[in-house]
C-alpha cells in the first residue's frame, strides 16, 4: 500500500541507509513510501514486477511452491535488503512469493524509472551485484549445512542471526517457516529446540530467544 505525502519519511530512510551512495538524483526523486501490513503479499510468484523495493523496516519471507503443492521457505529478509533484484532489468516474471511476516516499510521505485535512470548507472549496478552476491552466499551456506544434523543447522542459523543484529536475543520466525527453511518437520524442530533449552544453551522464550551459552552453539 503506497503512502502519500511521505517526503520526510523517505528522506529519513535515504539518510539512514546512505541510499544516495548508490541511487542517482533522478532515482532518489522518484522514491515512494510503502507500508505492507503483516501477512500481506509484496510479490506473487509468476506475476509481472512493477516495483523494485528496498526493505527498511520489518521482515519478509521469500518462498516457492513446488509442483506437489508443498511450500518451501527460501529466505527470511530483514533491513536493509533489496527486493526484486533478481528480476530487475529483465523481462523475467517474479520468481518467488514474497510476504511480509511483520509490518513492513519499504521504499519503492517503478520499474520504468529503474530502467530509465539505473540501467546504465555503474553505482546502481554495483549495488545490485552486491545484493545478489550477499544473497547467493547466504543461500550457499544454507545448502551446505543441509547435510548436518538439525541441531547443528539450527545453531548455525541462530548464530548468523545474532551476528547480523549484534544482540544476545534473537527473534526467530514462526516455527513452520523456520522448519521449512531448515528442511525439517515442525515436530523435529520442536524437539531440537527443547533439547537446546534443557541444555541451558538458549532460553525457553520462543520466538525471542536469548543465547545463554554461545560457546555451546559455536561447538555445534
Amino acid at each position: 500500500m503506497r503512502v502519500a505525502n511521505a517526503a520526510k519519511t523517505v528522506e529519513y530512510y535515504v539518510a539512514r541507509y546512505n541510499m544516495a551512495s548508490y541511487l542517482n538524483d533522478d532515482m532518489l526523486a522518484h522514491l515512494q513510501l510503502f507500508h505492507f501490513p503483516a501477512y500481506t503479499n509484496v510479490f506473487y510468484e509468476e506475476d509481472e514486477q512493477h516495483y523494485f523495493y528496498f526493505l527498511v523496516e520489518g521482515q519478509v519471507q521469500c518462498s516457492h511452491y513446488h509442483e506437489n503443492g508443498k511450500l518451501a521457505v527460501l529466505a527470511l529478509s530483514t533491513p536493509f535488503t533489496a527486493l526484486g533484484d533478481l528480476e530487475i532489468l529483465s523481462e523475467q516474471r517474479v520468481r518467488s512469493n514474497v510476504i511480509a511476516t511483520k509490518d513492513a516499510v519499504m521504499l519503492g521505485l517503478p520499474i520504468a524509472i529503474v530502467e530509465r535512470y539505473g540501467a546504465d548507472d555503474p553505482r546502481f549496478l554495483r549495488f545490485l551485484i552486491d545484493q545478489l552476491r550477499d544473497k547467493l552466499y547466504k543461500q550457499d551456506a544454507l545448502y551446505k549445512h543441509q547435510v548436518l544434523p538439525v541441531v547443528n543447522r539450527l545453531a548455525v542459523y541462530i548464530l548468523s542471526q545474532q551476528k547480523s543484529t549484534g544482540a544476545d536475543e534473537v527473534e526467530l520466525p514462526a516455527k513452520e517457516d523456520l522448519a521449512s527453511l531448515l528442511g525439517v518437520t515442525s515436530r523435529h524442530l520442536n524437539r531440537v529446540l527443547r533439547e537446546l533449552v534443557e541444555a541451558g544453551t538458549i532460553s525457553a522464550t520462543y520466538p525471542c530467544v536469548r543465547v545463554l551459552d554461545e560457546q555451546a552453539l559455536q561447538a555445534l
